[in-house]
């Protein structure tokens, strides 16, 4: 289990969750990360071993996160690697991709025993951050998105894209996401960019009130390279991959995105169809 434990919510179903796999004879533990907050050891009953990150994923048949997207995040980012399907229990908001609501967990979770689940895949960003000046590349992924933002408030970052090497536009902007399908529901959504079927293969680039007459959303080719690059005479962007560990990019850095990065396993108890799931998330009729 990741276990988003800054919330009460989530540490009662993480414990109801843990008194019922150990009566279905499953062997549970439980993810000791600063970045979710990790439950102190009893609070989940004394049968359940904390794990350090780095060997969380070690044996595992399938994870269970419940909080809202970030814990499904960091989730996935535990156990792609190690191909552990991950099924999302949501106790955040809109949670697009914690799949399963608290009034059915004991039922999710019985299905997961007894494996009565499909494993659907969701595709990747590649990302490197390449210095300005040549140092050593920055390597990592994204699931839902990239994000290059503006560090001083008062001040805009501007970006040169590239697609494919070829020069697209000068962007100025408070930030430029790059997105996968799966993202298109997160920040990508709330900057105004289109949602998009996560069976399809495709990266968004999306801008974030952009200071241009241009200010729509790019989809490209999941195998065309978009490369961005901070542009001279101002001061150092951040970049992040969903959210976690940003990074500094000084002018003359460029980052360098592209999809077909491993896929994340997610285990679907109940799958529901796109439509179905922004009906309801968004309250349409």
């Amino acid at each position: 289990m990741v276990v988003h434990a800054g919330r009460q919510a989530s540490l009662d179903a993480a414990a109801r969750a843990a008194r019922h796999l150990a009566h279905r004879d499953v062997e549970v533990v439980v993810v000791d990360d600063p970045e979710t907050a990790a439950p102190d050891d009893g609070v989940l009953g004394p049968e359940v071993e904390h794990r350090a990150a780095d060997r969380f994923a070690d044996g595992l048949d399938a994870a269970i996160s419940l909080g809202g997207d970030g814990t499904f995040l960091r989730a996935a980012h535990l156990c792609r690697d190690a191909e552990v399907p991950v099924l999302g229990v949501n106790l955040g908001r809109l949670g697009f991709l914690a799949e399963i609501e608290i009034d059915g967990l004991e039922a999710a979770l019985d299905a997961l025993v007894d494996g009565r689940f499909s494993v659907e895949t969701r595709s990747t960003l590649l990302v490197e951050l390449r210095p300005a000046g040549g140092g050593s590349v920055v390597r990592g992924w994204a699931l839902n998105e990239v994000s290059i933002e503006k560090t001083v408030r008062q001040r805009l970052v501007v970006m040169d894209v590239r697609l494919d090497g070829s020069f697209f536009a000068r962007i100025p902007a408070d930030a430029l996401i790059l997105a996968t399908p799966t993202g298109s529901t997160a920040y990508a959504l709330s900057a105004g960019g289109p949602i998009v079927s996560p069976h399809i293969e495709a990266t968004l680039v999306v801008p974030v009130a952009p200071h241009s007459l241009f200010d729509r959303t790019i989809v490209a080719a999941p195998d065309q390279i978009v490369e961005v690059e901070i542009a001279a005479g101002q001061p150092p962007a951040i970049v992040s991959c969903d959210g976690r560990e940003p990074v500094e990019a000084a002018p003359g850095s460029v980052v360098r995105v592209r999809g077909g990065g491993q896929p994340v396993r997610l285990a679907r108890v109940d799958p529901l169809d796109l439509a179905t799931v922004v009906r309801r998330k968004f309250g349409l009729r």
